[in-house]
């Protein structure tokens, strides 16, 4: 029986006070740094780490105005103001998200499909299109008077049990800092893999980290309280399923922080001069909350609200003011989303660290949004204005009456041409159901809800302006049938000036600017006096006419409905007054591709499997024999093509239209065999598939010839759909390499039936490209995690970042003798809640004295006196990590050590 030595061989240790300094400084979440394919997939994972932008200037208005009427230094006001609100709005913000992880208060279900609260239920479904309810605030109060400590029993309110509450015991979970720079200490932002740079980056921000975060409520007169974002980190236990419940966590957030702003005592503790006035304060326009990376606050999906809100991540970017948000006619989110298709992610796309301070980001973002944003409402306001005006004057049949002589003059100047051709060629693209560039658009304006709210207090509500409109574009339509059979456009001399279409027909017409301001602001012909005016009591004056003729008011009720069209492709971004924080995917453009299906992170794992084994069936067939030919199978992605706009329930849902995965096979003819030429022939009858048999390939000659085709069907006149294209490729190549040159020989020297060398080539061809595939750093899901702490930690010990250390620290763990080592001691300081001050690798001597490794460690703690031995399983990488079950694989080699774990039932 061989005897067994404990060989304690200390290797590393760490230094307790050091390392808890270290922790206690700094409380950020491990750094998530994940490539593209993992972002995709962690869109769909509820966020523990989010920032809230914060902008003060309601605030600082409001408490300027108030130091201008008390006479004191309104300047000086405004500044606390500004810095009071962001502290309110980060102290109740905490105050929140601590009541909900501690249980004091009940999470509110995303899906109420599934929510088995009926009393909350009927309410939000009574509330539903509502900004505020007074019902919901009702419900809402009580629930926040019986987390104060009114008493009563959660099922008296409503169907509340267990499932509907966290319960973590420790009452502060919310690390919270104010960002003064975006920096390492936010690296998942800026990096896609882990190295040693990445890692020497993180510890010096860390180091120095008073430059870039602090406390998010300090009141430092320097950190700017007008711009700012906040830094909020969850600390959840890793025995929680935050999965299972995170979405429904912020959901209740958002819910909770609308009610207790203007609810609660939180803002009066905080501003008690302002704390009042700040109620008044929509802080839903004022605030906004962002995931911290890829992860997610709410869960994405493929309709209007989220890809319009998403793409507000584009005025983010330095250069956010050229965004599409402000044509006069956008393509919309759902045509960047598919024709943009993927993109790079986690590379500061969005350029914060190109500003010095994180104020300068937040500052030149709200300003691109706000900015966006009143051009939408302007627009908006504009057109139902207009409409209300055109619509109380005249009927849609007097107007066209108006346009009729106008239209059938018997003589006409080169300018009346031109205001005609305005107005016939911006009636067709906007009304002519024939050709529909934008008429189908137009119409389903109407059913979205969004749009319709927009009509609140209108006259003429958006279902009676879009009838209005038919009835003019119809009539016009038809008037212009008859010119064109008049040809009058067609006469000597003239030629249409285009300077005078409006500019959103400009925009569709790929009609460049005019050079001049003054030709952009062509004033349309007169015929008399004006039709349309503000006050017939003064016709003449300037400023008083509304349309100067008949033509006009149609190319201006035109323009009014292709400006809702316009304003309806991002209205849910901008239009409404939000009863909840708007919460927009700002770092992850795969959370919109992902849920249109438009990029899937898992296609290229299936692809390498399922080449693998084509692969290995070639093999099986050709691989054994002399036969000069070999299957080569590749698999083409799925596509989507478009996305179809479909209106349910007043919203809009965009439906891929997709080509599937196509598989794509060619067959290869390799001579090498039978001539002893390194050469091979391909066809591939069904796709345009590259020319690459050779795995090794050395000098060569190839040479391709690709045909492609494909059809385009009509469906409807503004429908058009491509058909999956064809593709043929016909190639042939030649080069000095292994497999060739392998095949020949195993032929010439051999002659037998069965040819192991062109085999084992086949067989080595198939592992080499399934290897190869499998390392894409790209588009198959992988990730990282940056402990900061440990990185601190290992740099104050070593002075820099060692390269044995780079794996275990982007691990997510500490640096010891090995991976597996750094997993046991995550592993102990997770079980025990202790620091590891000591760590030796175990080592074993069997029965001749040969030292042989062991599965274990010995760590040494304030968890007790003495040490613990853990005893693990654990494969090469750290991947696969395990401790044995009994006692979490903890053994005590100390008495007072064995009772603390439990299992000292002998009592020695």
């Amino acid at each position: 029986m061989a005897k067994s030595l404990i060989l304690c061989l200390l290797v590393f240790g760490m230094a307790t006070g050091a390392y808890a300094q270290v922790a206690s400084s700094l409380g950020l979440n491990k750094l998530r740094v994940t490539n593209r394919a993992q972002c995709a997939v962690d869109s769909e994972i509820p966020t523990e780490s989010a920032f809230i932008v914060v902008d003060g200037y309601n605030a600082g208005k409001m408490v300027y105005s108030l130091g201008k009427n008390i006479g004191s230094n309104a300047e000086a006001m405004s500044a606390e103001g500004m810095q009071q609100f962001r502290i309110a709005v980060t102290r109740l913000t905490k105050a929140i998200m601590n009541k909900l992880l501690a249980g004091q208060l009940p999470l509110l279900p995303t899906n109420l499909k599934k929510s088995t609260l009926t009393g909350y239920n009927a309410i939000v479904e009574k509330c539903q299109n509502k900004t505020y309810c007074p019902e919901l605030n009702g419900y809402l109060s009580k629930i926040w008077d019986n987390s104060e400590g009114a008493g009563l029993r959660w099922e008296s309110l409503d169907k509340f049990n267990g499932s509907h509450f966290l319960s973590m015991k420790k009452t502060d979970r919310v690390a919270c800092f104010y960002v003064k720079r975006f920096s390492a200490l936010q690296e998942q932002l800026n990096s896609v893999e882990v190295d040693k740079s990445v890692l020497l980056d993180v510890a010096q921000a860390a180091l120095a980290k008073e430059r870039y975060i602090t406390d998010c409520e300090s009141k430092d007169a320097a950190l700017d309280s007008r711009n700012s974002i906040i830094q909020l980190d969850l600390k959840i236990p890793r025995a929680v399923e935050f999965a299972s419940v995170g979405f429904d966590f912020w959901n209740s957030v958002k819910i909770y922080l609308s009610f207790a702003w203007r609810y609660s005592n939180i803002p009066l503790q905080v501003a008690p001069e302002y704390g009042q006035m700040f109620r008044s304060i929509a802080l839903e326009e004022s605030i906004m909350m962002i995931p911290n990376g890829c992860k997610s606050i709410e869960k994405p999906e493929c309709d209007a609200a989220t890809l319009s809100m998403n793409s507000i991540r584009e005025l983010a970017r330095p250069d956010g003011d050229k965004t599409e948000h402000k044509k006069e006619v956008p393509r919309g989110p759902e045509d960047d989303v598919v024709n943009r298709g993927p993109r790079d992610v986690n590379d500061d796309f969005l350029g914060t660290r190109s500003f010095d301070d994180a104020s300068d980001w937040v500052e030149n973002f709200r300003k691109n949004y706000v900015s966006a944003r009143g051009s939408m409402k302007n627009r908006v306001q504009s057109a139902i204005q207009f409409l209300n005006i055109i619509g109380g004057a005249m009927t849609p049949a007097e107007l066209t009456e108006f346009v009729r002589p106008l239209a059938f003059a018997k003589t006409y100047s080169n300018q009346h041409r031109d205001e005609l051709y305005y107005l016939c060629t911006e009636a067709r693209l906007a009304g002519d159901q024939r050709l529909d560039f934008m008429k189908t658009g137009i119409d389903k304006v109407q059913q979205m809800e969004v749009m319709q709210r927009s009509f609140q207090g209108s006259n003429v509500q958006l279902a009676d302006a879009t009838r209005y409109f038919d009835k003019v574009a119809e009539n016009i339509v038809a008037f212009c049938d008859g010119l064109e059979r008049e040809r009058i456009w067609n006469v000597s001399g003239y030629t249409v000036n285009r300077s005078g279409f409006h500019a959103w027909a400009r925009e569709l017409l790929q009609i460049p600017p005019p050079a001049t301001i003054a030709a952009t602001e062509m004033q349309p012909m007169s015929f008399g006096a004006p039709l349309l005016v503000w006050d017939m009591s003064r016709v003449n004056d300037s400023g008083n006419t509304i349309c100067v003729s008949a033509i006009d008011c149609s190319r201006k009720l035109i323009k009014a409905m292709v400006d809702l069209y316009a304003v309806a492709k991002y209205a849910d971004a901008f239009l409404p007054v939000n009863s909840t924080v708007s919460t927009p995917d700002v770092f992850n453009p795969y959370a919109d591709l992902k849920a249109c299906k438009v990029y899937d992170p898992w296609f290229q794992t299936r692809r390498a499997n399922k080449r693998l084994v084509a692969d290995l069936a070639s093999t099986a067939l050709f691989g054994w024999n002399a036969l000069p030919l070999y299957l080569d199978v590749d698999f083409k992605p799925p596509k989507v093509t478009s996305l179809n706009a479909l209106i349910r329930n007043g919203a809009v849902k965009f439906d891929p239209k997709i080509q599937k995965e196509k598989m794509e096979v060619a067959l290869l003819a390799d001579f090498g065999p039978l001539l002893g030429a390194p050469c091979a022939v391909s066809i591939a009858p069904n796709s345009a598939k590259d020319f690459s048999f050779y795995a090794f390939n050395g000098i060569s000659v190839n040479y391709c010839k690709i045909r492609d085709a494909g059809d385009v069907v009509g469906r409807s006149p503004g429908e058009m759909v491509s058909a999956p294209p064809t593709s043929k490729s016909y190639c042939g190549g030649c080069s000095i390499n292994f497999v060739g040159v392998a095949g020949g020989a195993a032929v010439s020297s051999g002659g037998m039936p069965l040819n192991p060398i062109k085999l084992g080539v086949y067989l080595f061809r198939s592992i080499h490209r399934y290897i190869t595939a499998k390392k894409d750093k790209v588009n198959i899901p992988r990730s990282q995690e940056i402990d900061v702490n440990q990185v601190v930690a290992t740099y104050k010990r070593y002075g820099g970042i060692p390269d044995h250390c780079v794996e275990q620290l982007a691990a997510g763990v500490g640096c010891y003798q090995n991976i597996c080592a750094a997993k046991a001691a995550d592993y102990f300081e997770r079980y025990t809640g202790e620091k590891v001050q000591h760590l030796e690798l175990e080592e074993l001597t069997d029965g001749n004295g040969n030292i042989v490794p062991s599965s274990g460690v010995i760590i040494q703690s304030d968890y007790c006196d003495g040490k613990v031995r853990v005893r693990y399983s654990c494969s090469e990488d750290g991947k696969k990590f395990k401790t044995f079950e009994k006692f979490g694989g903890m053994y005590g080699m100390s008495k007072d050590c064995r009772r603390t774990i439990g299992h000292n039932i002998w009592g020695f």
